[in-house]
Order: C-alpha cells, then structure tokens, then sequence
C-alpha cells in the first residue's frame, strides 16, 4: 500500500487553499478547539486610540486639505483635513464606551526603526504567524497579506529580514540612489491597508453609533470579524472597522415559522430546533455549543472562520453541503443593522430582522449569498439545527512515486473525477487537494452513511487505481456522532494567504469522458506549473430538496456544480512582485482555460479570483440585477464598499488610496 507519510508536510504547505490539512495530522501547537483561549502571538498591547490623538492633531496641522469637490466624490483618509479631528474622536470613543482601537500593526516588533522592535517576539511572531488565532485575535490583521499592503508600497511584514528592507523583487533593475531611499522607508512599520481604527462593538448600538460616525465624516468603513478571507473585504486603506469579533452569544431554541408563510410558500416553513448565533461567532464556537446540545450546526471545515459573516452571507459549502445545503440554506432570520440614507428618509442606522415572509423579505434574500458586508451589518442570524448524526468518514490518496510514466498517475486523477458524482449523490461531501504529484482526498464525511456503503462509492475509483497499478492509501470509518468525526478527521488550521482563483466545475463535465478529461488536463496543466488545485465536491441540487432551503440569492450554478474549485499558489512573503506576477497567471492563463472549458460558468464569490473579469457574473450569476437594486435601497449612498462586493463598480479605488466614486 501507498504510504503517506513522506508527503505530509508537502500537503499540509498546500492546504492553505481551504485553511485544512488534507488528512488528520497533529500539529505541533495542538488542536485546540477554543481558539480564543489560545493567544501565540507576542505579548502585545494594542494602542488605546488616546495614545495617537495628540500625534494625529500635529500632522493634521502639517498637512493641506483637499478640495470639497475631492471631499464629496471621495473617502476622507488620514492625511485629509476633512479627517476627524482629535476631539472627535476621543468623543466617539465615549460614546462606544472606550471600545475604539488604534491599529498597532502585529509585524511592528520586526522594523529595528520602530519603538516597538522586539528580537525575541518578532522571532515567535514569525514561529506562530501562519496559525489563525495570531490574526483574528487582533482587530486589524488580515490573514492575507497581498491586501495588506498600501498604495505605496508601505507594509509591516514580518518576513523581512533587516538585511533586506525595502528590497523586493519590484525594486530589481532600479539604481542604487533609489534603493538606498527605499531601504530607508522600509526600516519602519507601516499601516499600510489595515484600517486605522477598529471598533471592539459588544451590542448592535455600536453598530450604529459606528455606522453614523462613519457615515456623519465621510470615511470607509469595514465589516470584519477574524480577517480571514480570501478577497481583502475585511480591511481597507484609511478606514474604520466594526470589529464583531466578540460578539458570541449562542441560544437554541425551538423555532416556527409556518404560521407566517404565505400559502405559496408553506412546502419551506420550518418548524424545528434552531440557534441563534452572535456576529462574532466562529465554526469552533458553533460546533462546541452545538454537540453539547446534542445538535448539528452547519460550518466549513476551517473552523477558525466566521460562521455569521462572509462565510454565510456569501453561500458558505462544507462537507455537510450535499446532505444540507449551503451555510445561507440554513438561515431563517437575520438581525441588521442596515446604514444611514438621510435621502429616503432614514437619518440614522436602523436595526431591523428581515425573514423570508416581513416586510424586509428582500434584504433576507441578498444576505443569504449575496456577500457579506455588503448591505448592512448583521448583528446576529437564526438557522436551523439539525439532531446529530452517524458519519461515515473517508479518506484517500496516491501519487506518481514508482511510476514508470507520471500520465498514468494523471489517469488515476481522471479517475478520481469521474467517480465523484457517486460519491456526492450518496450525501457525501469530499475535501480534495492535487499537487504535481499527489492526490489527496480529506475528509469525506457522509451524514446518515455507513463506512462500507461509503466505500462502495469509492470502488470505482480504487478499482480504477489498481487496474493503472497505482498503489493508495484509503480509509473508511464509522463515526457514532458527525462531531466525532470532526474530532477524528480535522485537523488544526493555518492562514490562508495565497494568490488564489476558483471555478465552479459543473456536474456534466465530470459525467462524459470527454468533458473529464478536458478537465483533467486543465487541473494537470496548473499543478505542472508548480501550482495547487483544491476544493470541495459537493450536490447542492440533492442536499436543497431534502432540506427545503428557502430560496436566497446564492449564485443558481451552485446547483448544477459538482465541485467548487479554488487554485492558485503560495503567497510570497519575501518578493511582492512574484506575487502580482502569480496572480497575473491565475487570471490570465490558468482561470481563462477553466473559463473556456466552462463557458457560461461561475465562480464562489467567497473564494475567487480578485481580479475576476466581468465578477458581477462570474461571482452572482443572474441574481446580479436584483441584488444591486436591494443595494442601492438599502445603502442608497454605498457606506459598505468591499472589493467585488454588489456595487462596488460605483466605486475605484485610486493609486494613492482613496476610495472615490467612479
């Protein structure tokens, strides 16, 4: 048999495509379910925002204001006269009872120039920086760093060596007075697109008392929880954040809504037990509260992330996703804060619940897969719980090692892609990860299924494997309970910074020879760049029937989708260049063949390409038009901006920053 073993770290370096390893490996710093309870950063204190006030008045009063034309077309940033002045926000500290953070960038403890420079904690920073909770513990880190950098080039990395500040592949080619002028501006830590201030919100009267500042001085203003997302939505150049990441509060509770269905829409009234779950609740925190209820909560298979936010709001797939649905499948309310539009009459931020059957039914329809952070701040959502389960679990992995001829190994993928659509069809939902030279498939759980119904699914593709004379490693498990299995098969995470694209494969490409094998060269021909192909393999179609999802605004392809694909490469800590250079062959040549082998396709918004042509298809297919009109009743003046958000083409982000209307 196959073994493993030597491959493990290699894997375990690809899986931050999805934030999981691919089998059940045990990391060196433990599985800890109770991610807040474990803090690997440095010692740090972030700045209580009183400490840069008198700092900020002395540049403010350096500095020239912009033109009031700039200032109505235009955020106002730091260096803006049209900025709060100190006053200003020492008061709107009082009023959200001293909750307001000033960002102290993580990295500040590596720039010998910077006061806070640390040797020995820039050392462990370094140790811990791919662990999740060293990000989401801080109220301004963003687990990827590409969006972390600023306009001009300033960043706090603590990759850098000080040998080499300001020394980055795009500086290759320049003369030397100008990359003496760079190392200098490179010694010290720079905010560069983390947002400046964050607000620790622990009610919805945050919300809106931050909504309305925001709103009242013209400046960008973020949703964010943990940071961790793929697409830079939860930071912003010169901007404030409502930071929900406190806000835990979990309650179960029988739930009915039959009662207020309409006639028409009795066949999805929902009668059963449900969860309300508190904007900062994580995958970690649902999944604990739940099996001590005895319950099911849906969540991704990264359990650091943020079950309320973007993770639901824009669709949210996990292996449970063919027996359940999608993440925005499970919600049967949602509590909002929606923004300030003194132009239709609402002068302040107003919070409101919207379900499928009030007077707010159209703004449940866009949160539930229409993007987070797009049209208001939701406070808290209510979903169903489902009574736990037996789970089958598998898993299953071979490579091209001791093979005479690296396309046999390429047969044996094909294989593997042909065979999902019985594999989904059973209730399964399958994690899957492909290198050059390796295919690994972890977890594959299957609510309801035994170990050896699962892998009589399986059989076609290890009979397959065996006829190519691959030799595999396969596992097959019964679990009594699905958070048995969760235990058992997922491992602890790490941060997913990677320069990334994905498609959604649809269900007839894997299901005719030709389209297989189409698709199997595609995938082969981005893993033989040095690339990585993962995802999740799923039947929504099936998984929405059994459960009678309401229905939402979550991209329609998702139903005729076998797999939802992400690929991509590594983030470059050292060389910003090859970075933009990667994500330049994710666009360009990698993301246009899967475009022309899936012509009419989309992509999960969630989990795309930033630089995704013609997104507002792409990532929301035919809902487009409708989800920008709830939009623009909703946030008539686009307060909540985020980069390929619904109406984010009304906006542009300008070379030096600035968030202006296009």
């Amino acid at each position: 048999m196959f073994s493993p073993s030597p491959l493990k770290a290699a894997l375990l370096s690809s899986a931050l495509l999805l934030c999981t390893a691919p089998f059940p490996l045990h990391a060196s710093n433990g599985n800890n379910r109770n991610h807040d309870n474990a803090n690997p950063r440095p010692d740090l204190v972030q700045e209580p925002i009183s400490h840069l006030l008198q700092q900020q008045q002395q540049q403010q009063q350096e500095q020239i204001a912009i033109s009031s034309d700039d200032n109505a077309n235009c955020r106002c940033i730091p260096e803006d006269a049209c900025w709060p002045s100190p006053s200003q926000w020492s008061r709107f500290n009082q009023t959200v009872g001293g909750r307001v953070i000033a960002t102290v960038p993580l990295a500040s403890v590596c720039y010998p120039e910077d006061d806070l420079y640390d040797e020995t904690k820039c050392a462990q920073l370094r140790e811990n920086w791919h662990l999740t909770a060293t990000h989401y513990l801080d109220s301004a880190s963003v687990m990827n760093q590409f969006f972390a950098r600023g306009p001009d080039g300033g960043r706090c990395d603590a990759f850098v060596e000080a040998t080499s500040f300001g020394q980055t592949g795009e500086e290759v080619g320049k003369d030397d007075n100008e990359k003496k002028q760079k190392n200098q501006e490179g010694k010290r830590c720079s905010i560069g697109s983390n947002v400046v201030y964050s607000v620790n919100a622990s009610s919805s009267t945050d919300f809106s008392h931050t909504m309305a500042f925001a709103h009242r001085h013209n400046i960008r203003l973020v949703i964010r929880n943990t940071g961790h997302d793929y697409l830079g939505k939860s930071t912003g150049f010169g901007a404030l954040a409502l930071w929900t990441h406190h806000l835990k509060d979990i309650t179960f509770f029988d739930f009915d809504n039959t009662h207020e269905a309409a006639e028409q829409q009795k066949s999805v009234a929902y009668k059963g037990k449900a969860a309300r779950l508190g904007a900062g609740v994580q995958v970690s925190d649902a999944f604990a509260a739940a099996k001590a209820h005895g319950l099911v909560l849906h969540g991704g298979n990264c359990e650091s992330v943020g079950v309320v936010g973007g993770y639901t709001q824009g669709g949210g797939h996990s292996v449970l996703s063919s027996a359940l649905g999608l993440g925005a499948d499970q919600v049967l309310e949602w509590e909002v804060v929606i923004p300030p539009s003194p132009a239709t009459g609402h002068a302040e931020p107003r919070l409101v619940t919207a379900t499928p059957f009030n007077e707010y039914a159209d703004l449940y329809w866009a949160l539930s897969g229409g993007g987070g952070g797009t049209f208001g701040a939701v406070v808290s959502v209510t979903v169903k719980a489902w009574e736990d389960f037996e789970t089958a679990g598998a898993t299953l992995m071979f490579g091209a090692a001791g093979l005479q001829d690296r396309g046999i190994f390429v047969k044996g993928v094909q294989a593997w892609l042909e065979a999902l659509p019985g594999i989904v069809d059973l209730g399964a939902g399958a994690i899957w990860f492909l290198l050059k030279d390796v295919l690994a498939v972890s977890p594959v759980m299957a609510p309801g299924v035994k170990a050896n119904e699962l892998k009589q699914a399986f059989r076609p593709v290890m009979d397959k494997l065996d006829g190519l004379g691959i030799p595999y490693a396969s596992s097959f498990t019964d679990f009594p309970s699905f958070h048995d299995a969760v235990a058992a098969m997922v491992a602890q995470q790490n941060v997913t910074d990677a320069n990334m694209g994905g498609r959604l494969i649809p269900r007839s490409l894997v299901t005719e020879k030709k389209g297989a094998e189409k698709l199997t060269a595609a995938l082969d021909a981005i893993v033989s760049a040095d690339g990585i192909v993962s995802g999740i393999s799923v039947n929504i179609e099936r998984a929405r029937k059994l459960s009678k999802a309401y229905p939402n605004s979550v991209n329609p392809l998702f139903e005729s989708a076998i797999h939802i694909g992400v690929f991509g490469f590594p983030y470059n800590h050292l060389d910003f260049a090859a970075n933009i250079d990667a994500q330049d062959k994710i666009t360009n040549v990698f993301g246009a063949a899967l475009e022309k082998l899936t012509p009419g396709g989309g992509a999960y918004l969630n989990e795309g390409d930033p630089h995704q042509p013609d997104w507002q298809t792409t990532f929301y297919g035919e809902n487009y038009d409708r989800l920008l009109a709830i939009k623009n009743k909703y946030d008539p003046e686009g307060l909540l901006y985020a980069l390929t958000a619904v109406g984010s083409e009304q906006w542009v982000q300008q070379e030096d920053g600035r968030l202006c209307r296009a």
